[in-house]
């Protein structure tokens, strides 16, 4: 047999295309054998033995029997390369004589029963397989993945620029970089509790591909690995909320349903803490055929739930509304005696103030929308003497329908209901005298009329957004006035508000313009877009966004800090080394935290690993990362082999509360 996987390389070797860097690979031949690549086919049919092993004769001619093929050549004695015979000998690869339960150096596992999901937020992760934490592990291992963990690169921001940080002090905004599950367990010691909302937009688990062009976020999850994403998040996320906090989630049409019924599991184990479901607006009807068949899509979805209902707290919000011609009647002179009230019909008063004859005058002459305006302007500054007629229920209080029984009797002659610890009530014919004053509230600076926010928000328009903060995320930023509601609605000035899938920094940016404490987790880097960019601005005077409506000049810090993660530094220098790099990093690796459990670094050698070819070194190096262990424990910060800096042992201290 062994004779026929030499003839086969012998023959393979024969065609250039076959190999890299003059190295047959397995990968390509299996690839051109299952596409019945002709020139694969005629290369074996020009050797008699290979003709005979690989192909039956029938009456249609010879066939290419190509799961033996494949088979063939997935076996370890064809191309025993020095790659395969490295990585054996170090403990890499996978054969073994022994039975796998009875193998010490794994754990068996159920996908997506217990598992802990990596991450994959990037889209460069679409192009591997999903990773999670707990795959294969060494039994050790297993209770230490989400420890708390070192940061490090502290850094304070303020008007003055960046400066090393010199203490962390409780109110710090905070901005760290890193994998946000392995973050949000470590924020559990100092803030588990104590956080009042958070706001998350994560990636969908699927998007259109323009979206993708756009995002760098990963959003083309398989559905299971996507709810395992988010359940492993939303599970530490609920720890971190205090008593009386809420998390508001964003969401489109894909995922909408099913995350639903996972934050029910998770918020309403013991009673239902849904607070609300808001559709939002996010675009318009561009005038262009819709990528996907049926409606265009205009709206995403806000899962909103409390961590305790009867304990959260709603801020009573309004939108602005129309002027509402029911609100028909005028008291000239309202700051006399009630019982000398003169009222008169609103747009008769109106139109003759402006020189009209009547209503049907001033309609005629100018048009019913522009006399409108002028009646809705004079009512807005005259708020407090415009009212409507409104029915007075049986339950209004005994007083009050007491009141409302006599004044129907007394035609034209207006009643009050003096309350100690409430407005004082109008009565004129059985009737309410509801005044314009009540509908009237200040919006962004402007007096305005007003309704109740209900749960479909159109008027966060994501239109005219690109410029906000001076940064952009075409594809995945939010407007600040939609973030600002969220804010105004849920917390207080001193709040902490937590966003865990930061961005480009909207929820950072709003939170520090409304005084909110904050909290921003991200794993990707966005260069001048990054969340630390935008917020810099917003220190500068950002005037962009809701600025205006909060007179935002500018002040403040945060402070910055990164997840100690000397792996993946390691890895991004085997994606680019030079040749000659490539012995340091394997000196490097073999002495580092994060080698794999599986390598035994004595049977490491020099002299083999510079046989292989530069593209087999670089795979055998990240490899050799065990991807359980990408992280630095707190636990193991004192230890002189991981050369922690004294400055960031004692940010770390204080972090976690301790000296």
């Amino acid at each position: 047999m062994q004779r026929s996987y030499d003839r086969l390389t012998e023959l393979l070797c024969e065609v250039p295309e076959y190999s890299i860097e003059d190295k047959l690979n397995k990968n390509i031949i299996a690839e051109l054998a299952r596409k019945y690549d002709s020139g694969l086919i005629n290369k074996l049919l020009s050797d008699k033995d290979m003709k005979k092993l690989f192909f039956v004769e029938s009456d249609a001619g010879l066939i290419f029997k190509r799961e033996t093929f494949l088979q063939f050549i997935s076996q370890k004695e064809f191309l025993p390369d020095s790659y395969t015979a490295f990585k054996s000998k170090i403990g890499l690869g996978t054969d073994t004589d022994d039975y796998l339960s009875e193998d010490s150096r794994v754990v068996l596992n159920w996908p997506y029963k217990d598992c802990v999901l990596e991450g994959g937020q990037d889209k460069e992760d679409q192009k591997r397989d999903e990773v999670f934490f707990n795959e294969v592990l060494a039994p050790d291992q297993i209770n230490t993945i989400l420890d708390d963990k070192v940061f490090t690169n502290w850094k304070r921001y303020d008007k003055d620029g960046e400066h090393d940080l010199d203490e962390l002090k409780p109110n710090d905004n905070l901005i760290i970089k890193g994998n946000n599950l392995v973050v949000l367990h470590s924020l559990k010691k100092r803030f588990a509790g104590k956080v009042k909302l958070i706001y998350i937009d994560p990636p969908y688990y699927f998007s259109s591909l323009k979206s993708e062009d756009t995002f760098k976020y990963n959003s083309n999850f398989k559905l299971s690995t996507w709810l395992t994403f988010m359940k492993n998040r939303l599970e530490v996320a609920r720890d971190l909320l205090a008593k009386d906090g809420a998390i508001f989630v964003q969401i489109n049409d894909d995922g909408v349903a099913e995350l639903h019924e996972l934050m029910k599991e998770i918020f309403c184990k013991d009673k239902n803490n849904f607070i609300n479901k808001i559709t939002v607006k996010t675009k318009s009807p561009s005038g262009f055929a819709s990528v996907n068949p049926g409606l265009f899509e205009t709206a995403e979805y806000i899962l909103a739930f409390a961590k305790n209902k009867p304990e959260w707290n709603y801020n009573t919000q309004y939108v602005r509304s129309e002027f509402d011609p029911n609100y028909k009647w005028y008291v000239e002179n309202k700051k006399e005696d009630y019982s000398k009230w003169k009222i008169v019909d609103l747009f008769d008063y109106v139109s003759k103030e402006n020189g009209y004859a009547s209503k049907e005058d001033a309609i005629k002459r100018i048009g019913e929308k522009a006399f409108t305006e002028i009646v809705a302007e004079f009512a807005i500054g005259h708020a407090d003497e415009v009212f409507q007629s409104t029915a007075i229920g049986s339950k209004a209080g005994r007083e009050v329908v007491s009141v409302r029984d006599k004044s129907k009797l007394e035609k034209g002659k207006v009643f009050c209901v003096a309350r100690a610890n409430h407005y004082d009530v109008y009565v004129l014919n059985g009737r309410e005298m509801a005044f314009y004053s009540k509908k009237v509230r200040e919006l962004d600076g402007e007096l305005v009329p007003t309704v109740q926010l209900t749960n479909i928000w159109t008027d966060t328009p994501y239109e005219g957004i690109a410029n906000e903060g001076d940064v952009t995320l075409k594809g995945g930023k939010k407007p600040e006035k939609l973030i600002r509601r969220i804010i105004d609605m849920s917390t207080n000035p001193g709040d902490i508000v937590l966003d865990y899938h930061l961005g480009s920094g909207t929820t950072a940016a709003v939170a520090h313009k409304m005084g909110r404490q904050y909290i921003g987790v991200e794993q990707l880097y966005y260069g001048e877009n990054d969340s630390v960019e935008r917020l810099k601005n917003v220190i500068a005077g950002d005037p962009s966004g809701i600025s205006k409506a909060y007179n935002w000049t500018g002040g403040g810090s945060f402070v910055y800090c990164n997840i100690k993660n000397d792996a993946n530094t390691f890895r991004e220098k085997v994606q680019h080394p030079d040749e000659k790099d490539l012995e340091g990093l394997l000196d490097q690796v073999l002495k580092s935290s994060f080698l794999s459990y599986r390598v035994d670094p004595k049977k490491v050698t020099r002299s083999e690993f510079n046989k292989l070819s530069k593209a087999e070194k670089k795979r055998v190096l990240m490899e050799l990362v065990d991807n359980n262990t990408l992280y630095l424990n707190y636990s193991e910060i004192d230890d002189k082999t991981y050369n922690i800096s004294e400055a960031d042992k004692k940010h770390n201290k204080e972090f976690y509360g301790e000296k």
